[in-house]
């Protein structure tokens, strides 16, 4: 196994490596994210961690000839070129925990609260002028519309925890086929749901199809006086098309904590604006759930080394061409 240093997710990565060490795995941690360090183990790994600070590609695939599988600790899997793991029948697992859900959609929820409310402000206010001026921008929850781009796990949970607040709700996913319940409606128009939305809440993975998504034609389309939420994947939005219609009045607020560059520049536009809510990727980040990626890497890792497909398959499309490629690796000597 081998198993990366990453300063941001040692209490998980830590942890799991003793684990597999004390189940009688052998565990490879590369002193360094340089190349030559990893290759030197590549060529012996069965499965491989990554997080989202390190890349790996076609090439890093072709150079572990006993490569069974990826797990990741958290939920994201861009590091990847999933693309070419699907392609060689590789495994990926990834930290799709019932904590992980549960704390991001009360993430989602508060920066709802936070964007209608005018959180940002608010607090600019108190540390600026040092009380308040009588100007009030703020609306209440209730009776808005919330649109929902994309609508897996995280989004249905938000759903549910909004609940009692009074709002309406809609849906743009084109992955998403079975109608979800009454609570909610479906458009198969994007441009559909950002004009009919209060709130805007991005809950799509990076993808070749979702990245850049939400440009200055979508920021443009929405009303005025909604609000964008994105604690997804940064890079799904347009983030100078974002602030020049966050600086314009294009639409009113926005709270972010997910971005395309991470850490967010210091130069970025979106620091100097008081009406966008700015949280470092981390607002839905709890004990609960860091404690429960370790039992589930742990798990996805000894299940895929083992031959068993992981309890969170990012890939499951590809389970009959990843025993094939077991099946090669056998009939090559390579396990």
């Amino acid at each position: 196994m081998l198993i990366p240093r990453d300063r941001l997710l040692a209490p998980c990565l830590d942890p799991v490596a003793a684990r597999l060490s004390d189940a009688g795995f052998e565990v490879l941690r590369p002193v360094s994210d340089a190349p030559q360090d990893w290759l030197r183990e590549l060529a012996r790994v069965v499965v491989v961690a990554l997080t989202p600070r390190h890349r790996f590609g076609r090439a890093d695939i072709l150079a572990a000839p006993r490569l069974k599988g990826v797990v990741f600790p958290t939920i994201g899997v861009e590091a990847l070129d999933l693309e070419a793991a699907d392609e060689m029948g590789l495994a990926v697992g990834f930290g799709a925990t019932g904590e992980l859900v549960t704390s991001m959609a009360e993430a989602n929820v508060l920066m709802i609260a936070a964007a209608l409310l005018d959180l940002a402000r608010k607090q600019a206010s108190l540390r600026g002028s040092g009380w308040r001026d009588g100007t009030v921008r703020a609306r209440q929850v209730a009776g808005k519309t919330v649109g929902f781009v994309g609508f897996g796990r995280i989004a249905r949970a938000t759903l549910r925890r909004l609940a009692g607040w009074g709002t309406r709700a809609l849906y743009y996913d084109p992955y998403v086929t079975a109608p979800p319940g009454d609570e909610i409606a479906r458009t198969d128009d994007l441009d559909t749901l950002l004009r009919a939305s209060d709130v805007v809440v991005i809950m799509v993975d990076l993808r070749a199809d979702t990245r850049g998504m939400i440009g200055e034609a979508q920021l443009r389309t929405m009303k005025r006086d909604a609000v964008l939420v994105n604690a997804a994947r940064g890079a799904v939005v347009d983030e100078n098309a974002l602030a020049r219609a966050l600086e314009g009045g294009v639409i009113a607020g926005a709270a972010l904590d997910a971005f395309a560059a991470e850490p967010l520049p210091a130069d970025s536009p979106l620091r100097r604006l008081d009406n966008v809510l700015l949280t470092p990727h981390n607002l839905g980040h709890t004990l609960e759930q860091q404690d429960s990626f370790i039992p589930a890497m742990v798990d996805n890792i000894v299940r895929i080394a083992r031959g068993d497909p992981p309890s969170c398959f990012k890939n499951p499309h590809v389970l009959e061409a990843w025993r094939a490629r077991l099946a090669r690796l056998s009939a090559a000597g390579l396990v």
